[in-house]
């Protein structure tokens, strides 16, 4: 209820920050169905590149249970920059804030932790994604799009039945473990990429 509650006031700030430029907000549930009642923890940022502005968007930090419990709901307000007021000069983008075709982009990027794994750089939503169109309708009948953690991958699913696993989770197996370290430790074989960059240990995670 209250993370519904903070999507609507971001909701009403868009509304007001339309009027300055065009805006697009873009949703989905993050769904936490990794099988360590221990949770997982995202620490996530909306970031907007080549005049775009994320500052209203929802995005989850900290722990999520797992279950219903451990829902999220992330909202990316995409609102293009007034350029008609003087704003200061901004840093050149990185590399992955340009869209290729020179549109407008925005994304939510996070840091990603559970039972002693931690990714670096994973996407929640981007505005570049093939599906981020079907993720503009929360109210729609096929519901919201979905994020979910599971096994041992993370995946989209689109209102339609569309289902698109972005990366692999790298779920170490380890004989030993103590508070912050493990040691004899292996991670299997997986099918696909891992869906951020893989982080040695938890002071790694918390310097990214």
């Amino acid at each position: 209820m209250v993370r519904l509650a903070a999507v609507a006031v971001a909701a009403a700030l868009a509304a007001l920050a339309a009027v300055a430029g065009a805006t697009e907000s873009y949703y989905a549930l993050v769904e936490n169905r990794l099988p360590s009642s221990g949770g997982m923890d995202l620490v996530c940022h909306a970031v907007g590149g080549n005049g775009i502005l994320t500052d209203f968007s929802v995005v989850p930090r900290g722990h999520l249970p797992r279950g219903d419990a451990g829902r999220r709901v992330v909202e990316l307000i995409a609102e293009e920059e007034d350029k008609s007021k003087a704003a200061k000069p901004k840093p050149k983008p990185a590399a992955d804030e340009i869209d290729l075709a020179g549109g407008h982009v925005a994304f939510v990027r996070c840091n990603w932790a559970y039972a002693g794994n931690y990714l670096a750089g994973i996407m929640l939503m981007d505005t570049r994604w093939p599906e981020a169109k079907k993720c503009q309708e929360p109210g729609g009948a096929g519901g919201m799009c979905r994020v979910v953690f599971e096994g041992q991958e993370a995946r989209l699913e689109t209102p339609d039945g569309g289902v698109r696993v972005f990366g692999d989770l790298p779920v170490k197996r380890c004989r030993r473990s103590w508070l912050l370290f493990s040691s004899e430790c292996a991670y299997p074989d997986h099918p696909h990429p891992y869906a951020g960059r893989r982080l040695g240990n938890a002071f790694q995670f918390f310097a990214v």
